[in-house]
């Protein structure tokens, strides 16, 4: 049995623990990985720690895995292991840079590694749950021609009648006594879904609305957020804007 990382083999293996990095094993959230001991030569050791240095330098560099979602820089694995097992040039990440100790004219290693590709699918996959279990069903409300999923309760009131001192001491009411119904709206959508609402603003505010109707009393902002739906990145917009009915 042996094995190569990146440029550097491992002639003389002690010990090739293959196995898994569990996360939700129920589920199928595991991925591959190798660690590895074996002996070196001063002379592998180095080319060991050249291909460690020089993925370590690119990776250092990626873009966060979460907010990519590829792989980014890895390093090839080769090698066979107990019952025929074999794996050629799977992408992998380190998971434990080499370490060494001395041991006579050669010197004892051990190093970590782990599917890049499965490990990606299993991060993905736990950001998707962690995504469903935070998203509350609040339903959804249409601005213009785009459905908005809500993120809060859209029904409040806007220009509440205040309660002041008398010099004397006493209350007394100012302000209107009637309610004064607002949809304070919060909610999820895409780019497109965003430039609709846009589009909806100018259009709604340039016209006159009737008795009951909701009209923009405040101009609509959107923020961006990274989100995972069945695997698959995408970019959310969180569109807020307030609607006044009309008395």
């Amino acid at each position: 049995m042996g094995i190569t990382i990146g440029a550097a083999s491992f002639p003389t293996l002690s010990a090739q623990p293959f196995g898994y990095e569990e996360s939700d094993t129920r589920n199928g959230r595991t991925a591959r990985k190798w660690e590895v001991a074996g002996l070196l030569t001063p002379s592998e050791w180095l080319d060991l720690l050249s291909a460690y240095d020089a993925w370590r330098d690119l990776r250092i560099e990626d873009t966060d895995t979460l907010v990519s979602g590829v792989i980014g820089t890895t390093i090839s694995f080769s090698g066979s292991g107990p019952g025929g097992q074999t794996w050629t040039n799977i992408d992998c990440w380190f998971i434990s840079a080499p370490n060494a100790t001395a041991n006579g004219a050669f010197l004892n290693v051990t190093v970590g590694l782990i599917d890049a590709n499965e490990a990606l699918e299993v991060l993905l996959k736990e950001q998707e749950a962690e995504s469903e279990e935070e998203d509350l069903d609040l339903g959804t409300i249409t601005i213009g021609t785009t459905v908005l999923k809500l993120l809060k309760p859209v029904d409040t009131y806007a220009s509440a009648p205040s309660m002041e001192l008398t010099a004397s001491g006493t209350h007394f009411i100012s302000g209107s006594k009637i309610p004064y119904r607002i949809k304070d709206v919060e909610g999820r959508t895409d780019l497109t879904g965003w430039n609709d609402v846009r589009t909806w603003y100018e259009s709604s505010i340039a016209a006159t609305p009737s008795t009951g109707d909701y009209f923009p009393i405040s101009a609509p902002t959107a923020s961006a957020e990274s989100i995972v739906i069945s695997g698959v990145k995408s970019t959310a917009y969180i569109v807020s804007i307030q609607l006044g009915e009309v008395i």
